[in-house]
């Protein structure tokens, strides 16, 4: 009699470690369906700030005003003979006593740059015999213009023309001006972003994106180009007044608005 009531007892316990598993997977099971039950209800709160979300797109451009900090000259040596080696052998002489000239004075930057060479037929009605001509110009860059106009004479009554005289940004001075220019065109996207959101009663909660763009360099002034080209006349040292030029930056943006 005493054995049946320890049977009786052991019924239970394995009943309850087969339910177990079952009240996990219940629990697991609960958890997932709650995520997916908040998932649901994020994303209908992202629907609803879609459809009371305004865009504002804008423009706007900032501009420097700075004086120029380098000037250039180039000059070009030419020469004709009735062969080749002549005229080229002219034209080196030139070329080379110019730009030990410029080699001479500290703060310049000289380069040599194209040669060309052509011949050039006879023409027997004005009597002119066929030539070579051969052609080479010279680039010279100061920091300040007062080291390089003195030069120019010098160069010039060594039988070289003056094809270009201007003044032009220097690379960092430019970018350091440039970033001043994107400076103030993001501010005034800020100035009318807030103006606009406030006229259509609304809050600008974010950017979306923002695009910068650089204008182009400024080309040489035509003043500067018909000085050269007066220069090159007469052969005296041109003159070279200094004038502002301009640092141009685009900004285009796309503001998000909120009620």
């Amino acid at each position: 009699m005493i054995p049946a009531p320890m049977r009786t007892r052991a019924r239970p316990a394995r009943h309850m470690l087969r339910g177990a598993p079952i009240l996990l997977s219940l629990l697991v099971g609960t958890a997932t369906m709650a995520g997916i039950t908040y998932a649901h209800a994020a994303d209908g709160d992202a629907t609803a700030a879609d459809a009371t979300m305004t865009k504002l797109m804008l423009s706007a451009t900032g501009t420097v005003h700075a004086p120029p900090d380098e000037l250039t000259a180039v000059f070009f040596a030419e020469a004709s003979a009735p062969t080749a080696a002549a005229a080229q052998g002219q034209v080196n002489t030139q070329v080379e006593k110019a730009m030990a000239s410029a080699h001479g004075v500290t703060g310049l930057t000289v380069s040599a740059e194209s040669y060309t060479v052509r011949h050039q037929e006879a023409d027997t009605r004005n009597n002119h015999p066929a030539l070579w001509i051969a052609r080479q110009s010279i680039r010279i860059t100061a920091a300040d213009g007062k080291i390089l106009l003195p030069l120019l004479g010098r160069i010039q009554s060594d039988n070289l023309a003056l094809s270009r005289l201007d003044w032009s940004l220097s690379r960092p001075h430019r970018t350091a001006l440039l970033q001043q220019a994107e400076g103030l065109a993001l501010h005034e996207l800020q100035q009318r972003a807030q103006a606009a959101a406030t006229a259509l009663g609304l809050k600008v909660t974010r950017i979306e994106s923002v695009n910068l763009n650089d204008q182009e360099m400024p080309h040489p002034m035509p003043m500067m180009v018909m000085a050269a080209r007066a220069a090159s006349a007469d052969m005296s040292a041109p003159q070279a007044p200094v004038a502002d030029q301009d640092v141009t930056a685009q900004a285009d943006a796309t503001f998000i608005l909120h009620p």
